[in-house]
């Protein structure tokens, strides 16, 4: 397991260590061909974190317009503050497993193949350079249908990892589904 002196991530608003362990978190979960570069991109002060639940959680009307507004914001201070050079956004969201897919024995991968909570987080996936995701122990959510059923959700965390400039050109698609989902 790497050494994490300090992050790089700034921790203006909140807490260092919790900031420190969620860093440490992130690459213990990454695989081992990519944990160089994702260890660099996490130490890097040019990299911005996004946790991805408080988004899921709100009407789709308001997450359209958050993503406008940090769209603007990222785009704007670019333009105004060339200390803010802001490279890599390094966003969380939650995810699950299917019951059929577990259920599948001869299905058998390395790392789970897991769908996300919300519409932004698929169009995240497609333009992320990095993504990674693991399983949270404690954590079910029950299946959404009419009929009686055992089978759960299994939730799992995911990391993602974008390029900036891929993320301001993803903001669109996201608008885009989420106006098709309203």
């Amino acid at each position: 397991m790497p050494s994490i002196p300090s992050s790089g991530i700034n921790a203006e608003y909140g807490n260092k260590d919790k900031l420190e362990q969620l860093v440490t978190t992130i690459l213990t979960k990454c695989g081992k061909e990519e944990m160089g570069e994702v260890e660099k991109i996490l130490n890097s002060s040019d990299t911005a974190l996004m946790l991805n639940a408080k988004y899921s959680n709100l009407p789709l009307q308001i997450t359209a317009q958050l993503y406008k507004a940090l769209k603007m914001e990222l785009i704007t201070e670019r333009k105004e503050n060339p200390a803010y050079n802001v490279k890599h956004l390094v966003v969380l969201g939650k995810s699950y497993t299917e019951p059929e897919q577990r259920k599948n024995k001869k299905l058998r991968v390395s790392e789970p193949s897991v769908c996300y909570q919300s519409v932004d987080l698929d169009v995240i996936a497609d333009v992320a350079s990095h993504r990674f995701s693991w399983r949270i122990a404690d954590e079910t959510l029950a299946a959404v249908s009419t009929v009686a059923s055992d089978d759960v959700l299994l939730g799992y965390r995911t990391a993602f990892i974008l390029p900036i400039d891929k993320f301001l050109k993803g903001v669109d698609k996201i608008l885009e589904k989420l106006s098709e989902t309203v």
